[in-house]
């Protein structure tokens, strides 16, 4: 299963140790920007991409933090929103919410071990 992940949800320093978890579990990971990587990077990702791509896999997951993001995708595609949705914001389309990395983390493996 192939997770895309938004640099917004990566914020936290303990975010490599939390995204193993799902390498080891056998998913590709797959930050989704335009920019360069910081120096010091260590996540093992499979790839980078500008944007998501038109042809996703059925049962990708999109993660982000930034509740803009999660409208708008395509169908066959799971949204995470990471933290508590703003109050004053109009409500998100995210199919799910996570209270941080490590809950996103734990929600994925759940609902891939459940199939």
């Amino acid at each position: 299963m192939t997770i895309y992940l938004d640099p917004s949800a990566l914020t936290h320093s303990d975010a490599a140790d939390r995204l193993a978890h799902l390498i080891e579990a056998g998913h590709e990971l797959v930050v989704v920007s335009t920019a360069t990587p910081a120096p010091g990077d260590t996540i093992p990702w499979a790839s980078r991409a500008a944007t998501l791509p038109d042809d996703l896999p059925r049962g990708s997951w999109f993660v982000t933090a930034d509740p803009a993001t999660c409208g708008g995708h395509q169908a066959g595609l799971r949204t995470m929103l990471i933290g508590p949705r703003p109050g004053q914001q109009r409500p998100t389309r995210c199919d799910h919410t996570a209270r941080d990395l490590r809950d996103a983390v734990l929600e994925i493996l759940t609902v891939d071990a459940m199939g």
